[in-house]
């Protein structure tokens, strides 16, 4: 159960402002305390992702790591890790490939049928041992098939969801949220059970937001405080543009494809 948070702006001034005012997002590491970690574009147009394995509000590096951000468009990931999964620098998001970054808040059973199949295909081999890395490999494979990323995102879950489905209709993916970063526009999307939140979890846990303000828009998890956002569509893909900062949100896709 992890925070998300990204952002797209009309310039760097812009998105700085987004990141200076996300001290109530950073305050939620002292319960996602499980790394953290963040993704923008240098001024060439390289991918730059910079990750730490401490709680973000007490790690050194985070604040750099945010004064660093270029450009104007970015993403931040806190972690709360899923029970078994080690907390490593290898299993902090984002995750990159290319020019693209991927993150991911909810955990689904990874079954050996869907490892097996993954590793016949040839899909992105993972750095460490989530499963999120496993979602962002679909995402990547199934945007190679059709050139589009929201149906490259909603494909994958689709297929995940499919998988378990397999053996048992009832058993769907406690939460496939994610963001996605290109040097295009940012994408989300949300899909959770509620049959599987944690006791400690709010019903809102896994609801993303969008807030459109002048000169930027964000998506981001509950738990603080952003003013004028509104939920999104649960397994609907919001596109927000670079550049122009036009959003989309797309037609709810039925559960499982």
């Amino acid at each position: 159960m992890c925070r998300l948070l990204g952002a797209v702006a009309e310039n760097h001034a812009s998105l700085r402002r987004v990141l200076d005012s996300s001290d109530g997002f950073c305050e939620l590491s002292h319960r996602h305390a499980d790394g953290w970690g963040m993704a923008s574009y240098e001024s060439d147009g390289a991918l730059r992702i910079v990750k730490g394995a401490l709680p973000a509000w007490s790690d050194p590096a985070y604040e750099p790591a945010l004064d660093g951000v270029q450009g104007d468009i970015g993403m931040v990931h806190l972690r709360r890790a899923s029970v078994g999964i080690p907390v490593e620098l290898r299993n902090c998001h984002p995750f990159g490939e290319g020019d693209v970054a991927f993150e991911h808040n909810g955990q689904f059973r990874v079954t050996d049928r869907f490892r097996e199949w993954y590793a016949d295909n040839g899909l992105r081999a993972p750095e460490g041992t989530t499963d999120s890395e496993l979602y962002f490999g679909l995402v990547l494979e199934f945007f190679r098939r059709d050139s589009s990323w929201p149906a490259a995102i909603t494909d994958a879950a689709a297929f995940i969801t499919s998988d378990l489905w397999v053996d048992d209709v009832h058993d769907n993916p406690e939460a496939l949220n994610c963001l996605l970063l290109t040097p295009d526009a940012l994408y989300g999307y949300s899909q959770w059970e509620p049959r599987k939140l944690k006791p400690e979890s709010t019903p809102d846990t896994y609801v993303l937001r969008l807030a459109q303000r002048p000169g930027s828009v964000v998506v981001t998890s509950t738990h603080w405080e952003v003013d004028d956002a509104q939920p999104l569509p649960e397994r609907a893909v919001v596109v927000v543009e670079r550049g122009s900062l036009a959003v989309t949100v797309h037609e709810p896709v039925p559960l499982g494809g």
